[in-house]
């Protein structure tokens, strides 16, 4: 789980939840680093797609390699390994030749196999399962007016999250500087901020039409999270982009701020735009799938849901929520038993560690919650 908090200026201001102090040796390769930055391991890549790859490799590969093993040969593939990596790679067809380049260059410089790493990125496609939720709240419903989002990554992790939880500092020679909270070994995006102030996270979502033939979820988030410098941008990049698996698509901040929840599968786009300052999302469908939709008069999640647990925390709280309220955490919303952390799990009973993004690099910022 993780809660980003933006202000647009000078300085982007990211908290990550973790349990992650692992001490770090600051090591280089290149134009890249990995080093410890407030107990918490930060990978920073720099350059073209295979520049990129090969730093994050030759920094992390051992790492890599046990994450292969572990999520995929022993974890995912355990019972079906040969049909997990053919619809890996049916999938890798439709990947950006840039994200093919940067992959195949991480895959020899850590000394895995090729599309045994490609499985590692997308297998969330192949295998669903995932049982995301996210939130975001600005304008009259923050105590400041500044944007608050976050998200909670429920999934089985196969004890990756432990030992190989990453930040992952981009600078793309294409695109803008962002974030993204991963494991060693993952390249696209789970829950990304970029230097634009756009912050970006998936929700699996389930009933609707689903496919190989299209962008894998979490690299629709990096697409985003590299080329969108507003909301109306990255809603714009899910429109024009073939997709492939239902998703909820968080997209929030900016300047002047904004949110929606992006709703697509293989065959359709409806943005859910953010009304009195808030949007939320689980893993169902408020749009898709009702065919008398009408955007002036959204419908809102069962109260019972992650989804309407997170929008009533709202609702109680509106116009006085700040950085301080843990909605992620709260009861009702995270499914504890899979809520993975960067870290330690579960993710809610963590710690949040604070990160400036600023144009010389990652700046830690303090604890809190401990």
């Amino acid at each position: 789980m993780r809660r980003w908090m933006v202000t647009v200026g000078a300085a982007l201001i990211v908290s990550v939840l973790t349990g992650y102090a692992q001490e770090a040796t600051v090591a280089r390769s290149g134009a890249g680093s990995l080093q410890e930055i407030n107990g918490y391991l930060v990978l920073s890549v720099k350059g073209s797609p295979a520049e990129m790859g090969q730093q994050h490799g030759e920094l992390l590969g051992e790492t890599v390699r046990r994450v292969v093993a572990d999520v995929i040969v022993e974890g995912e593939g355990r019972y079906d390994l040969e049909g997990l990596l053919a619809g890996a790679m049916a999938m890798e067809q439709h990947l950006p030749a840039a994200i093919r380049e940067e992959l195949r260059a991480l895959a020899d410089a850590a000394g895995v196999e090729y599309n045994k790493l490609v499985a590692l990125q997308l297998f969330g496609d192949v295998r669903r399962g995932q049982m995301c939720t996210g939130f975001a709240a600005f304008g009259p419903a923050t105590l400041t007016g500044e944007m608050v989002c976050g998200r909670n990554m429920d999934y089985w992790d196969h004890g990756a999250s432990e030992y190989a939880a990453v930040l992952v500092h981009y600078q793309p020679a294409n695109g803008y500087d962002f974030l993204t909270c991963s494991w060693a070994g993952i390249i696209n995006g789970w829950t990304t901020l970029n230097e634009r102030g756009i912050v970006c996270s998936n929700n699996s979502a389930y009933g609707a039409s689903d496919s190989v033939e299209g962008l894998s979820t979490c690299f629709m988030v990096r697409k985003v999270a590299q080329f969108a410098g507003s909301v109306a941008a990255g809603i714009e990049i899910v429109r024009t982009t073939p997709r492939a698996c239902g998703t909820n698509l968080l997209i929030a901040g900016g300047d002047p701020a904004g949110a929606a929840i992006v709703e697509f599968d293989h065959e359709q786009v409806i943005a859910r735009m953010a009304t009195d300052g808030y949007v939320a999302a689980d893993n169902s469908f408020q749009a898709i799938g009702r065919g008398n939709y009408n955007p002036d008069e959204p419908p809102e999640p069962s109260e019972w849901s992650r989804a309407g647990t997170l929008i009533g925390l709202i609702q109680d709280n509106y116009g006085q929520i700040d950085r301080t309220m843990n909605f992620a955490a709260a009861p009702g919303v995270p499914i504890r038993s899979m809520n993975v952390s960067m870290g330690v799990s579960p993710a809610a009973d963590q710690p949040y560690r604070g990160f400036q993004l600023t144009p010389a690099g990652i700046v830690g910022v303090g604890v809190h919650g401990e």
